[in-house]
């Protein structure tokens, strides 16, 4: 198997999706490809999107509320039948707030830190190629170099005027000289819809820091040294995912003892990503994949990192009864299933049960057949 069919199917082990996976992987190749385009890792694609997938994990787990889920695997809520209790010990069964923080965690942190992670891999190569664009038409110079991710940080405006380094824009075009440094362009990018005058803001707000200094892959940048182009000549680069909706077709597959539930192939896009200028200096990226393909993919990196979690769990504790024949790694997968079974039961707001029933319907029967339901699913429902 050639390397690059081995980085498609180990990308695929965790996004599960292999068109996506291909794309994921021949976007990050072009990037590599160019020595003007810097990324966190720069060996091979593989080392990228791991690169990237680590840079996730981390924050997850650094997360306050990451101790939460990593209780939630091991030790779960209370038990249906047990009253209301705001009080814990911090180091096992989760309260019932603690419940309601956990899974608001999974929804809206985790989910999306990985929606993010996979949208800025898809957007590297149209930005590159619109570079290489403006490099041809010299409406760039051709020593232009484009930093990316966690290669750009920028320094955090404090009351008193500028405080330490933090992660700075999704992208930053640059000419970078012995001594000066200039600012050509910034790209903001979204893992879901965003309106043109809110990504405009944030890459506002991304040059604005800039005139504090930077640090573009390890080297810092004094302000004194760093210079913005003029607006007539910044370039501000908008990246969102398309909105088509991902097949929820599935169909039964009868072996003689048992029907087996089978979904349909990921949805491939009908179109590539498509790049328009809206007013001088001012693009739009459309990516092409979509919204929900992200977020499909990105429910498939959560139900993953909750195996590697279980893997880490019951590598040293014994699984609980009647799971014997399970591996730590399904443990893990197992676990969650079970607790936000339970969730719903107890005593948490009506939104939290919505967001407990939607994970649990996510992870039982997969996003496509889930993404519309409401209402917790049971296999009959798909009867």
């Amino acid at each position: 198997m050639s390397d690059d069919k081995l980085t498609i199917q180990k990308i695929s082990s965790i996004i599960g999706n292999a068109p996506l996976a291909s794309d994921i992987q021949q976007s990050i190749s072009v990037a590599l490809q160019h020595p003007s385009v810097h990324l966190a890792a720069k060996n091979n694609p593989w080392e990228v999107f791991d690169a990237s997938l680590q840079a996730a994990v981390r924050d997850i787990e650094n997360h306050p509320r990451g101790r939460l889920f990593k209780r939630l695997i091991e030790f779960g809520p209370l038990n249906p039948d047990e009253p209301r209790t705001k009080h814990t010990d911090g180091t096992t069964t989760l309260s019932d707030p603690e419940c309601g923080e956990c899974v608001e965690f999974i929804y809206s942190h985790m989910v999306n830190r990985f929606k993010g992670e996979l949208a800025e891999l898809l957007a590297l190569q149209p930005c590159i190629e619109l570079v290489q664009q403006l490099n041809s038409e010299k409406r760039l110079p051709s020593s232009a170099q484009l930093y990316w991710g966690e290669t750009v940080q920028e320094r955090r405006k404090i009351a008193s005027g500028w405080g330490g380094f933090a992660k700075g824009a999704d992208g930053l075009i640059v000419d970078a000289k012995k001594v000066t440094l200039t600012i050509l362009g910034a790209v903001e990018i979204k893992s879901m819809q965003r309106s043109s005058r809110t990504l405009l803001e944030q890459i506002g707000k991304h040059i604005a820091r800039v005139k504090g200094g930077v640090r573009l892959a390890g080297r810092e940048w004094q302000y004194e040294h760093v210079t913005i182009s003029p607006k007539t000549s910044m370039h501000r680069i908008m990246v969102t995912p398309s909105n088509w909706k991902v097949n929820r077709e599935y169909h039964f597959e009868d072996n003689g003892k048992s029907r087996k539930l089978i979904l349909a192939e990921p949805t491939v896009p009908s179109e590539p990503s498509l790049v328009k200028e809206l007013s001088r200096g001012v693009w739009n990226i459309t990516l092409s994949w979509s919204r929900e393909a992200l977020e499909q993919a990105a429910y498939e990196m959560t139900f993953w990192y909750m195996s590697q979690v279980g893997e880490r769990i019951y590598r040293t504790k014994a699984l609980p009864k009647g799971w014997e024949g399970m591996s730590p790694e399904e443990a893990g997968y197992n676990a969650i299933k079970q607790m936000l079974y339970y969730m719903p039961l107890r005593y948490i707001s009506p939104r939290h049960q919505r967001l407990a029933i939607r994970l649990y319907n996510v992870y039982s029967f997969g996003y496509a057949l889930a993404a519309d339901s409401r209402e917790m699913l049971w296999p009959e429902d798909f009867a």
